[in-house]
C-alpha cells in the first residue's frame, strides 16, 4: 500500500486479517453439516498445502530445509488437536460464543511461556490472566446456566493453539515463519487422510468450493497478520484483531439466525481487555529490553 503512513497500513492489514478469520469461522458451519469434522480438516489441509506450492517453488527445496524436525512434528501434532477441536466447537456452539472463548488462547500462551520458557511474568500480567479466565466463566456460567459441554472443545482448542504459539516462538529463532506454517499443512495432510478414510463421504462441489475458500481465507489471514506486524508496531495493530468478533456475530445472525445472550459480549469484553493489557505489558517490557515484541497469539486456526 504505497503512500500510506506505516501505522495506517498496519491497521488496514490487520483489519483485513480479521475479515479473513471471521470468514474462516463462518465457512466451517455449513461444511461441517455435510462432512465429518476429520474429513473437513483433511480437505482444508490438502488445499492449504496446494496453496503453498508456489512458495515452495520460489524458495526451492533448500529453502524448505527443516532445522529442528522434532519441533515441526510437535507443532503439527498440537495443531491437529487445535484445528479439529475448533471445527467441533463452531459446529456445535453459537459462533459468537466460540469466537469469544477462543480469545483465551493468549492467556494460555502467557501461562505456558512462564512455565515452559521461564519467561518472567509479573503480578500485573498474572492478574490479567486471572480476570481473562473470569471472562470465560462469565460466558460459560457453569452451575448457573445449562453448561454446554461443547465449550470444552474451544478451551482445548485455545490451550493447544497457545502451545503452537509457544513452539513457534522457539522455532522462529532459527526457522522461517512461512516454512513453519507450510510444513504444518504438509504434515497434517497425510496424517488426517488415514482417519478420514474410515468416515469418508464424497463431498459435493459446493462443499469443495467452500473448503477451498476456507483454506484461502486462512492463508490470506496469515499473510495479512505478518504484513501488519512488519509495517507497524504490535500495540497499534493487535486491537484490530478483535474485529472478527462483531463481524462473525453479525454474519451468524444473518446467516444462521443466532442471537448471543447478553453474557457473551460481557465475557468477551473482559477477556479482550485482559489480553490487550497483557499485550501492552509485553510491549513495554520488550521496549525496555530493546527486544522485538512477541507476535500476538492470534485467533484459532481452522
Amino acid at each position: 500500500m504505497p503512500g500510506l503512513p506505516a501505522p495506517l497500513e498496519g491497521v488496514l492489514w490487520m483489519a483485513g486479517a480479521a475479515v479473513c478469520w471471521a470468514l474462516n469461522t463462518i465457512l466451517i458451519r455449513p461444511i461441517s453439516l455435510e462432512l465429518p469434522p476429520i474429513e473437513l480438516l483433511f480437505l482444508r489441509c490438502f488445499f492449504a498445502a496446494i496453496l503453498f506450492i508456489p512458495f515452495i517453488a520460489k524458495v526451492g527445496f533448500k529453502g524448505m530445509k527443516m532445522g529442528r524436525p522434532r519441533l515441526y512434528f510437535m507443532r503439527a501434532s498440537v495443531m491437529f488437536v487445535s484445528m479439529l477441536m475448533w471445527i467441533y466447537a463452531v459446529k456445535l456452539l453459537p459462533i459468537a460464543e466460540a469466537v469469544s472463548l477462543g480469545f483465551t488462547a493468549p492467556l494460555f500462551a502467557t501461562m505456558l511461556a512462564a512455565l515452559l520458557l521461564r519467561e518472567k511474568v509479573g503480578i500485573r500480567r498474572w492478574t490479567a490472566v486471572f480476570f481473562g479466565f473470569v471472562g470465560a466463566l462469565v460466558i460459560i456460567r457453569p452451575g448457573i446456566a445449562v453448561f454446554d459441554t461443547a465449550a470444552i472443545y474451544v478451551l482445548i482448542n485455545a490451550a493447544t493453539w497457545a502451545s503452537a504459539i509457544i513452539l513457534s516462538r522457539v522455532m522462529s529463532r532459527t526457522e522461517s515463519p512461512t516454512v513453519i506454517v507450510g510444513y504444518m499443512f504438509i504434515m497434517l495432510t497425510p496424517a488426517t487422510l488415514i482417519p478420514t478414510l474410515f468416515v469418508w463421504q464424497t463431498p459435493s462441489w459446493t462443499a469443495l468450493i467452500l473448503v477451498f475458500a476456507l483454506a484461502s481465507t486462512g492463508t490470506l489471514g496469515h499473510i495479512a497478520v505478518s504484513r501488519a506486524l512488519t509495517v507497524a508496531e504490535t500495540s497499534v495493530v493487535v486491537p484490530l484483531e478483535y474485529l472478527q468478533l462483531p463481524l462473525a456475530a453479525l454474519a451468524s445472525y444473518f446467516l444462521f439466525a443466532e442471537v448471543p445472550d447478553i453474557w457473551t459480549p460481557v465475557g468477551a469484553a473482559i477477556i479482550i481487555t485482559a489480553v490487550l493489557y497483557i499485550a501492552h505489558r509485553e510491549a513495554v517490557r520488550a521496549r525496555a529490553a530493546h527486544k522485538p515484541v512477541p507476535e500476538p497469539a492470534g485467533p484459532p486456526e481452522a
